[in-house]
């Protein structure tokens, strides 16, 4: 079973080339042992460990481990669940999607004020605490437009809508 583009994407996100590599190869079977994969791929079984740890904490691969009666020695079994990293990144698009549509809500509700020295943006309240006056240089604070980021925030938006629609 080969993960969608999505989860490939994801991987490739959060773990880079080397995490979908190791995913790949970790989906061409039902489950397997990371000195199977190190074997496999060419790897030390300590790099290969780490990919699937990260991998775990993603959400992406899951175990389970096995004690050898006779050593006493634990195996751990890899494997990746797609629908379990969809059903994560799903999630993870509507925390970031509410975090955005908050972040949209305060800038259309705000005035915004900045330093024509610097680069620091003040919202109206900041603003007045310093008399329209930048703390670190001094100069009066001019009004800012901040209608591009308002544009940028509703593509965000509405980018992050689609994909939990199409997810869903």
């Amino acid at each position: 079973m080969q993960p969608s583009e999505r989860v490939r994407q994801y991987i490739a996100q959060t773990m880079g080339p080397e995490g979908v590599r190791i995913a790949e190869a970790l989906l061409t079977r039902k489950e397997a042992t990371d000195s199977e994969l190190a074997e496999e791929l060419g790897e030390k079984p300590s790099h290969i460990r780490k990919v699937l740890y990260d991998l775990y904490e993603a959400r992406i691969a899951e175990y389970h481990k096995e004690k050898d009666k006779e050593t006493g020695w634990l195996t751990f079994y890899w494997q990746i669940n797609p629908q379990h990293a969809s059903a994560h990144i799903l999630d993870r698009a509507r925390k970031d999607l509410d975090k955005l549509t908050k972040a949209l809500e305060y800038e259309e509700n705000h005035e915004f004020f900045v330093c024509p020295e610097g680069a620091e943006r003040f919202d109206f309240a900041r603003a007045t605490e310093s008399d329209f006056h930048c703390p670190a240089h001094g100069k009066i604070l001019e009004q800012h437009d901040n209608r591009n980021e308002l544009e940028q925030l509703r593509q965000r938006v509405a980018a992050l809508k689609r994909e939990a629609e199409t997810a869903s």
